[in-house]
């Protein structure tokens, strides 16, 4: 791509990539329709221009991808529904936003417009949710919230369910916060504004969810980034955490409430909805079924039939509320290996990257916001199958893009300085 007069083409698939990080703030059809088109003309370009996504430097991330995503077809092949199972796999696409955000993001401009785009929509759809968590709105949808104890609604912004938005806000909140915690050579006081202040409204709405794992996510990712930075961070956001969380017992007591229910209750082996007793019958389908899993789409029956006969609908699970029990339950030892392989790759290429840029360099916020939004992310994933769930999902691989565009061009073993990019 040329980085001074881009294509009519290459536009075109800026474009459609950027509606689709704005529109995935708040919907998941317009996010997919528009990076439907942006891949049939990351497509073009890859043909027309002789694009090489996959250069040296990147290979053992998508070499994890390609095993990962070869396991799943043949758990799928080999379970008991492999119609169905292939079809499931179509949520694997995901993985293409990879690529064609690298491909852009090498582009100054484009990144530049990308991450303000996303932040734009944060900022956007946080607003619409404190005046949903005020007035109860909820524009197009037919479910009514729910209420909070005290005052006002559960937010879940213009999502179907509270936890997918606040696992989705969690993440973009440490995002946001790693593009624009630290002055570099060419952030702009502006451009820093907006992203401070859409994380700010991004971390208010999560807590706003009154869903626990959201807000556990939330607050440790705040602490990794405090670590990552140095003490003066580390210092000033757990006197922050203190202040917020004084606030916070003072104004919402129904989320206390909910915590102190979670110890009670959830975490106990013997509750049906608590998540040992979840994770303890998951294992149970990973033992029986160690090679190739249950297959994609199996997972329910399987759960269901090591349940009491008479137990209520809603304790009969999809999925085992854990990212890495589900991939073992689901596709085995092997697909679980893959999985964790994949994620162990991308963080040492992100937080490797961080460390070895320079700090004023430009490559380094995009880094630190990339490994601080999947660190979020992968601690939501411990109490819920985020990486199941589409919504969050593509928001983490544009993040995974953020992380990874710096490396595109970087030859294997090369050492780095910083450096500016056109």
């Amino acid at each position: 791509m040329s980085r001074d007069t881009p294509s009519k083409l290459t536009s075109a698939l800026f474009f459609f990539y950027g509606l689709f990080i704005f529109g995935s703030t708040f919907s998941i059809a317009v996010a997919q329709m528009a990076f439907g088109v942006a891949l049939a003309l990351f497509v073009t370009v890859v043909i027309i221009e002789r694009h090489q996504p996959f250069t040296p430097s990147l290979r053992r991330f998508y070499i994890f991808v390609a095993l990962y995503v070869v396991w799943i077809f043949v758990s799928s092949v080999m379970g008991k529904t492999v119609g169905r199972s292939l079809f499931i796999m179509k949520e694997d696409w995901l993985f293409f936003i990879i690529p064609v955000g690298v491909h852009l993001m090498q582009s100054k401009t484009c990144r530049e417009r990308l991450v303000t785009a996303f932040a734009a929509g944060v900022v956007l759809i946080s607003i619409y949710s404190l005046l949903q968590y005020c007035f109860g709105l909820n524009w197009g949808k037919d479910t009514p919230l729910t209420p909070a104890d005290g005052f006002g609604y559960r937010v879940r912004g213009s999502f179907s369910n509270r936890l997918t938005f606040g696992n989705y806000y969690a993440t973009a909140a440490l995002a946001l916060l790693g593009l624009g915690i630290r002055k570099v050579d060419d952030l702009t006081t502006g451009h820093r504004r907006l992203f401070l202040i859409g994380s700010v409204l991004a971390m208010i709405v999560t807590i706003l969810t009154f869903s626990r794992g959201s807000v556990v996510a939330l607050v440790t990712g705040l602490l990794i980034a405090g670590l990552v930075l140095g003490r003066n961070y580390l210092i000033g956001i757990i006197t922050g955490l203190v202040v917020v969380s004084a606030v916070v017992a003072l104004t919402l007591p129904g989320l206390v409430g909910r915590f102190n229910k979670a110890l009670d209750l959830e975490l106990s082996a013997e509750y049906e909805g608590g998540r040992p007793f979840i994770w303890q019958k998951s294992l149970s389908i990973a033992r029986e079924h160690p090679l190739f899993g249950v297959g994609p789409g199996n997972f329910a029956p399987e759960y269901e039939a090591r349940l009491r006969p008479d137990i209520p609908d809603n304790r009969k699970l999809t999925h085992a509320h854990n990212d890495f029990i589900n991939m073992v339950a689901v596709y085995g030892f092997p697909g679980f290996l893959f999985f964790t392989g994949l994620w162990l790759t991308v963080l040492a290429y992100q937080y490797g990257g961080f460390r070895r840029w320079g700090r004023t360099a430009s490559e380094n916020r995009y880094l630190l916001a990339a490994f601080l939004g999947s660190v979020t992310f992968l601690v939501s994933s411990m109490f819920e199958a985020t990486f199941a769930d589409e919504e969050v999902r593509q928001l983490l691989m544009f993040i995974w893009a953020l992380g990874l565009w710096p490396w595109y061009n970087e030859l294997p073993g090369q050492k780095k300085t910083a450096r500016k990019t056109a």
